[in-house]
């Protein structure tokens, strides 16, 4: 029924507004959670033949996860497929926003995208975590990492009893900082908004406790330390799984989200390369590697990306950034995560990117070079004004104190005009703890770019896409000859060869002996027979960059020409040829 409504309403909209998406795509906006479905739906039904909308699954709290399938020509399953999924982390409802801006580039047939769908597949899982990005558009405003099973975090025997709350009524979840002698946080003397933990060696004492906005609604003296949700469903997956915290859940895929979108993988087994776009990075800085022959240790296997595959990850990430793809350091995390899962379980190359954060001060340093080489003379000539200079720290006052992330997002903050993103440090009489003062950096302040900046890293995304489409592996039957040797005898050669980037099966494949190896089957006319070779063979793997294979066999037939070969795995699609008759 609810399937039945959205695409009622998917067809109001497209009636209002004709082919305009095509000609004049929106751009990317952060949207709830049924305005995307609706847009979702919406480009579903315009264009039936080519996008397909698919359903992953449904969330803890019954929200339904979408995905789109763009395909060309080809059926299903007679080519390669790239996955591409965004918001697995709950705060990061901006890449919805991108991946949302990707399917209307598809459909509006924009830039090299079409050419990419005449040999690729694209799934889209826009937005993985729909509960953990719900608490964007609700209040108070919070980021929702946890959206599943909760603990008993304080061992009082109950769960979920003192969650952290919006205790001013200010509609945002921030800090609370607390004046107590045993409290081990400073005002920061680079910027007294910013709270920095003391240090000793310097002869600073503590003069503040640092708390999350809440309650001691059991009177334990501890604030908002028992949320009523623990498991996060980015942290749910069998790789690595972080067994004994409260984050990883009951059991491996005991989140809704993250069985979904495992059982998503394992039934298109078309899919040959995933991309992530969220918090995780393996491009900007390489990934924790190990050796094929390491030795075994306490897991098998052992933890990190195997040293073969890092080095085309490399490669890849050379490719990404000479396109224009700024990928920026984020989390290295393999614990539990699907990237982990995806890589060593199902042998999927995966990629992960960061395409925002926060300018540090070598990037605002970059940008500034950058200005100061466009300035007129006249401009290069101004000089800050007696307060400016005044307000500025100087190295006598502060002789070798580094700026911490806080101060730096702060700087940023200010340079940019996003003031929203600070809540100024404000007294407030606690119920529990008596005058305290409640503030600190915004929900979302660190993990969101500006609105203005989106459309900048849809581009970037769009670029990555006909990158990371070229580099899947293709197996390419690249000679068949039929020699006549007499007697209605005849000889086949065949080579099969690989010139993608990536090999057939990643060094995590061939170890996890998934997905399945090249599949060559011969086809003859009735009467043929085949007196030397297999009619049906295996190629466990080709290389990347010019893999090849040679097969022969000897048959008995009147016609070869009317011999064929094909050649088929899961995840590079399938291609077949006859045979060239050579004397």
């Amino acid at each position: 029924m609810i399937l039945t409504r959205l695409h009622q309403c998917a067809l109001i909209l497209l009636a209002a507004t004709g082919n305009a998406l095509a000609q004049d795509r929106p751009a990317p906006e952060l949207l709830a959670h049924q305005p995307l479905r609706l847009a979702l739906h919406a480009l579903a039904t315009e264009h039936p033949t080519r996008i397909q909308l698919l359903s992953v699954g449904t969330s803890r709290a019954g929200r339904q996860i979408d995905a789109l399938r763009f395909t060309g020509s080809e059926p299903v399953g007679a080519e390669p497929a790239l996955l591409v999924v965004a918001n697995l982390e709950g705060p990061q409802v901006y890449t919805s926003a991108l991946a949302l801006d990707l399917a209307r580039r598809f459909a509006a047939d924009e830039g090299e995208l079409p050419t990419l769908l005449a040999n690729t597949t694209v799934y889209i899982i826009p937005r993985a975590n729909p509960d953990g990005a719900q608490a964007r558009f609700e209040k108070p405003l919070m980021e929702r990492l946890a959206t599943g099973a909760g603990v008993d975090n304080d061992r009082d025997g109950r769960s979920g009893e003192d969650s952290p709350s919006d205790v001013n009524g200010d509609g945002l979840l921030s800090q609370m900082r607390v004046l107590d002698p045993a409290g081990t946080w400073i005002e920061d003397p680079l910027d007294p908004r910013a709270m920095t933990l003391a240090d000793t060696q310097r002869g600073e004492l503590g003069r503040y406790k640092l708390l999350v906005e809440g309650r001691d609604s059991d009177g334990d003296g501890e604030v908002g330390e028992d949320p009523l949700l623990d498991a996060r469903m980015d942290q749910n997956f069998p790789q690595e799984w972080p067994e004994h915290t409260p984050s990883a859940g009951l059991f491996p895929t005991d989140e809704p989200e993250a069985r979904a979108l495992a059982e998503f993988v394992l039934h298109h087994r078309d899919i040959g390369l995933v991309l992530v776009v969220g918090a995780q990075d393996n491009l900007a800085e390489a990934p924790s590697t190990v050796s094929e022959g390491a030795a075994k240790g306490k897991r098998i296997p052992p933890p990190g990306m195997l040293e073969t595959d890092a080095k085309l990850l490399a490669s890849l990430a050379r490719q990404l950034e000479e396109a224009g793809v700024e990928a920026k350091p984020g989390d290295k995390s393999r614990a539990g995560t699907f990237q982990s899962w995806c890589e060593a379980q199902r042998g999927l190359p995966t990629v992960s990117l960061q395409l925002w954060e926060t300018p540090s001060a070598e990037q605002e340093a970059k940008t500034e070079d950058s200005n100061d080489a466009q300035k007129t003379p006249d401009e290069e000539q101004e000089q800050p004004t007696t307060e400016e200079a005044s307000a500025a720290p100087s190295k006598k006052d502060k002789p070798d104190r580094k700026p911490s992330e806080t101060v730096k997002a702060l700087a940023w903050i200010d340079r940019s005009g996003e003031a929203s993103r600070f809540v100024p440090w404000t007294s407030f009489d606690h119920p529990e703890l008596g005058p305290l003062e409640i503030g600190g950096l915004a929900p979302y302040a660190l993990v969101e770019p500006p609105l203005e900046e989106l459309p900048g890293l849809a581009v970037q995304l769009s670029q990555a896409l006909p990158i990371l489409a070229a580099a899947l592996p293709r197996a390419t039957i690249s000679s068949f000859t039929a020699r006549d040797l007499g007697n209605q005898l005849f000889e086949l050669k065949a080579a099969v060869s690989n010139n993608a980037l990536l090999p057939l099966r990643s060094a995590a494949a061939l170890r996890a002996r998934t997905p399945r190896p090249l599949r060559l089957h011969l086809t003859l006319p009735a009467g043929a027979s085949v007196l030397a070779g297999e009619p049906i063979q295996s190629v466990d793997n080709l290389t990347g960059s010019g893999g090849r294979e040679e097969l022969r066999w000897l048959v008995r037939c009147t016609d070869p020409t009317t011999i064929t070969l094909r050649a088929q795995a899961d995840h590079v699609g399938q291609t077949s040829a006859q045979p060239e008759l050579i004397q």
